[in-house]
């Protein structure tokens, strides 16, 4: 195998070739550019999941080895366009075998040598993952980096308009304005290839503005696009730090090139936008009198954007910034400090965030500055949330706004979702997290969700309410490392078509293509691109349904206990949830017909735990009680260490009352009596079959009722039709 350097310093030579920027246009719009017709949907995706296409990170560094030399605009033949492109994905592919190579080779060394232990974790050294860094999947949209610049820099507002002779927002709306012209002319360009010889064929045209162009179309003043688009212009410097793959490459911060006369090229709209996000960093963080400024304005954006998200979906009243955590009222010693605290019922989401960035020391293999900076963009932050998690989980203590109110709420919490957020692109975060990341096991914690500030976005755009939004977390904690991907979305994008389960399996293994839908939603949500904008599976199973309206009436009323049962619902899957709205709605109807109590009782397998409803007349706190002894029974019979129940009206089949038993099974004699004669629960299809009808096994009116009710079946449910 040869060396990486002899592979990169082969690929210089391909790109540096004539006309080499006509061969990354195509390759830029094979790749990366999806046409659709009427509605994008999913096939019409399916490009950007297949393994032969050029990853974005393969494509900049095309593009970055071209400019280190004078560009000559020429068209090749095609036949010479098909050489350079298949030489240049041939040594790409090398590059990538190169990148695979030390972890196969400590692998063939350890057996060599008789060392091989199968539960060592090769990806623990930097030199290993330097190949799943420089592949890691993106974890943001471009419209994201676009929306969130503005945003993340309006603190500096002052700064970049005497450095730069624009604002953030002038900024976006420039970057915007090229993009929609591109899109456009990028069309007419394929339609003008029909009238041309194949050896004038080139897409290039189509990647081509003029500041002009951006002027007329947009209404933006000249002057300002100017400002824009020369901030973020190569200035043909020969991109002379970029001398290995790990190199700073400048493509990426300065996407915009010089082309013939005055024309502007953009081949990646994506780095334009990832560079309004990113490249104002640099040129503040350059500025020794302004630096320490700026990293304070960009630590509050990251809280900030947090916490608004969180608002649109738990409400601005419960949703607190920079929380203090005391020992006293009297505020003399500070136990912690929270970036963003959300609260519903006894749980809490506690944030803490960093503005840390992976150094290209660390990407280029350095294992004790890779550690050092996962330690400052995620390590620290989760140890921060484990001891702010431990003085809230002891209680005692008094919470606190900046402005030194009390929080009561946050002082009786008894189960918190840890989130460490970091602001910025974090290659593979998630890989890395798997790998470094060191949790104390604390009770009443979950494990910390690690994610961007990207993810919170879209976390938040589906997961519009308290209860989804918990649930997910509470999943997504309790499958942890046992499942392989390459980002966070790919998690969502499986737990939005049928929840996060694992069910019989040990180790799931996500393949990216499971983001499509979110994919696809978010274009439509953002960019109004034509598709679905709700991902199809547990958002739109439930609409409509009974188990949905009560989980809205149980987010409503926001109570510890029945927040718990809400939590239960939402790990039904689609099928179930459906067929419990079915039986509810036969439970209510039968007692609207004079049937004095009517329940439902069900196992859930998978989770050794399961659900009963009860529908009566009698009052509230003997409705409580008898739906408490009920499943006490059913609990202890199935030696279960959790058990819910619910009760709802007979008029209307609304929500009244809910409870949550978890705590481990013990055995009692006294229970022993009670539950002797007590059927075992049936699974939710048997019940639905039994309730449409007769049970399986004929039943006389004095037996017990299969249900597990504790009546006879004549009182119970024996049909009276």
């Amino acid at each position: 195998m040869r060396t990486e350097e002899q592979v990169f310093d082969d690929l210089a030579q391909v790109c540096a070739s004539p006309g080499f920027m006509h061969v990354i246009s195509f390759l830029t719009f094979r790749d990366n550019i999806v046409g659709y017709k009427d509605e994008l949907k999913g096939d019409d995706y399916a490009k950007l999941f297949s393994g032969s296409r050029l990853i974005r990170t393969e494509m900049s560094t095309l593009i970055g080895l071209m400019i280190k030399s004078p560009r000559d605009f020429a068209v090749p033949a095609p036949a010479e366009m098909d050489r350079l492109r298949e030489k240049a994905e041939r040594l790409l592919e090398e590059l990538h075998e190169i990148l695979q190579e030390p972890v196969r080779a400590d692998m063939v060394n350890a057996m060599a040598a008789g060392t091989f232990d199968p539960t060592d974790n090769p990806f623990k050294k930097a030199e290993a993952l330097r190949e799943p860094i420089f592949y890691a999947a993106e974890s943001a949209y471009s419209f994201q980096y676009r929306d969130f610049s503005v945003a993340k820099y309006a603190r500096d507002s002052g700064w970049l308009k005497e450095k730069k002779g624009f604002v953030p927002e002038e900024a976006k709306a420039v970057a915007v304005a090229i993009t929609s012209f591109l899109n456009a002319k990028l069309l007419d360009t394929l339609k003008g290839l029909r009238g041309k010889h194949p050896r004038d064929w080139t897409v290039l045209d189509g990647f081509a503005f003029t500041t002009g162009e951006i002027a007329k179309k947009s209404g933006i003043a000249k002057e300002t696009v100017d400002a824009v688009v020369d901030a973020f212009t190569f200035q043909d410097d020969g991109n002379q730090t970029f001398n290995s793959l790990s190199d700073f490459n400048a493509a990426n911060a300065f996407p915009i090139l010089k082309g013939e006369g005055d024309a502007r090229i953009v081949l990646l709209q994506v780095s334009l936008m990832e560079a309004l996000y990113d490249t104002p960093f640099y040129w503040l963080n350059a500025d020794k009198a302004y630096r320490s400024k700026a990293s304070a304005n960009r630590g509050a954006f990251t809280e900030e954007i947090t916490a608004e998200r969180l608002k649109t979906v738990f409400g601005a009243d419960k949703v607190f910034l920079n929380v203090d955590i005391w020992e006293t009222s009297a505020k003399k010693t500070k136990l912690g400090e929270i970036d963003v605290l959300a609260l519903i019922g006894d749980i809490a989401i506690l944030v803490q965030a960093k503005s840390k960035k992976l150094t290209l020391d660390a990407r280029k293999g350095n294992d004790l500055q890779l550690q050092t900076d996962f330690k400052g963009a995620v390590q620290d932050a989760c140890d921060q949330a484990v001891d702010c998690a431990k003085h809230l989980l002891a209680g005692n203590v008094y919470v606190a706004n900046p402005d030194g109110d009390e929080i009561g709420t946050a002082s009786a919490l008894t189960k918190i979702h840890p989130v460490c957020v970091v602001s910025d692109h974090y290659p593979s975060l998630t890989f890395q997290a798997q790998q470094f990341l060191k949790v104390e096991s604390v009770k009443g914690m979950e494990r910390p969700l690690v994610s961007d500030v990207f993810f919170i976005d879209v976390l938040a755009e589906f997961l519009t309410t308290p209860l989804r939004f918990l649930s997910y977390l509470e999943l997504r904690s309790i499958v942890g490392d046992q499942i392989g991907l390459s980002h966070e979305i790919v998690a969502l994008g499986y737990h939005l078509k049928k929840n996060l389960w694992l069910g019989e399996y040990d180790y799931f293994l996500l393949d990216d293509d499971l983001s499509v839908d979110i994919d696809i939603a978010m274009a439509a949500r953002r960019d109004g691109i034509d598709g679905q904008k709700i991902p199809r599976g547990i958002l739109t199973d439930l609409q409509g349904t009974t188990v949905a309206r009560l989980i809205s009436e149980i987010e409503a009323r926001s109570e510890p206990r029945t927040v718990a049962v809400g939590l239960e619902l939402l790990k039904l899957s689609g099928a179930s949830a459906q067929q419990l709205s079915r039986m509810i709605d036969r439970t209510v109807a039968d007692a609207k017909r004079g049937i004095r109590h009517r329940d439902v009782t069900f196992a859930i397998e998978k989770d050794r735990t399961g659900l009963t409803v009860h529908c009566n007349f009698e009052p509230d706190w003997i409705a409580a009680n008898s739906l408490k002894q009920h499943c006490e029974r059913r609990k202890y019979s199935t030696k279960s260490s959790k058990w819910f129940g619910i009760s709802v009206s007979p008029a209307d089949g609304a929500f009244r009352l809910g409870l949550l038993l978890d705590y481990e099974w013990k055995r009692n004699f006294h229970m022993d009596a009670q539950v002797a004669t007590l059927p075992a629960p049936k699974s939710i299809d048997h019940l639905e079959r039994v309730m449409s009808g007769e049970p399986e096994q004929a039943l006389g009116r004095n037996d017990p009722c299969y249900c597990g009710s504790g009546l006879k079946y004549k009182k119970c449910h024996l049909r009276r039709d």
